[in-house]
């Protein structure tokens, strides 16, 4: 089955007086319209979440999260598999440099970032790959609708009586939106929709 290819990353935290008081908290940057989107640093997106949950940094301060949206090649990365290799000021140029674009993304809105900021984290591939337990940091599964090969994405129900699946290996695929509808078809499989009813009237929304 193919796999989608992985990940650079940026953490940052950045004074809220460096940011521009019209910042969304997302935005989406693709650097040309005339490569594919998986083209490496073609497609950036970019978030800061603090924006939205001032909890998540330090009062007076916000965080960045951008990355390179599943258009990183991992066989740059195969040289420094063997953690020791991760030591090197080879490794640490090269993240530097695959780090280009996210930067460029985020100027776009703020320019001054690169001086602002009081913590700048990279992480590669081999870093998604190692937090997010993913085979070469790949995003997930590249199985395209009504591709040639016949490939599909397995449904919530399986061979086994009440035993069922769910995330991103499953209907609808990768990404958050799609893991989020794939949970939801798995409690559609196990409730009526009356029951769910029922259930959902005891959460407490207040």
């Amino acid at each position: 089955v193919p796999l989608c290819k992985s990940f650079m990353h940026l953490h940052l935290g950045v004074p809220a007086s460096a940011l521009p008081a019209d910042l969304p908290p997302q935005w989406t940057v693709v650097r040309s319209w005339d490569m594919p989107i998986d083209a490496p640093g073609n497609v950036v997106v970019v978030s800061v979440p603090s924006l939205l949950d001032p909890s998540l940094a330090p009062e007076g301060y916000h965080v960045i999260h951008a990355y390179t949206a599943g258009n990183e090649p991992y066989e740059l990365w195969e040289p420094f598999e063997d953690r020791s290799a991760r030591d090197s000021q080879a490794y640490a140029d090269l993240k530097a440099e695959r780090a280009l674009p996210i930067w460029e993304a985020i100027e776009r809105r703020v320019p001054a970032i690169r001086n602002a900021c009081v913590v700048s984290m990279v992480g590669s591939p081999l870093t998604h790959a190692r937090y997010l337990n993913r085979y070469r940091g790949n995003y997930g599964l590249a199985i395209a609708a009504g591709n040639a090969d016949g490939f599909a994405f397995p449904g919530v129900r399986t061979p086994l009586s009440n035993f069922f699946r769910c995330g991103d290996s499953t209907t609808a695929g990768i990404g958050v939106p799609a893991v989020a509808a794939s949970g939801a078809q798995c409690a559609n499989a196990i409730l009526s929709v009356w029951e769910q009813l029922e259930m959902n009237a005891k959460i407490d929304m207040g």
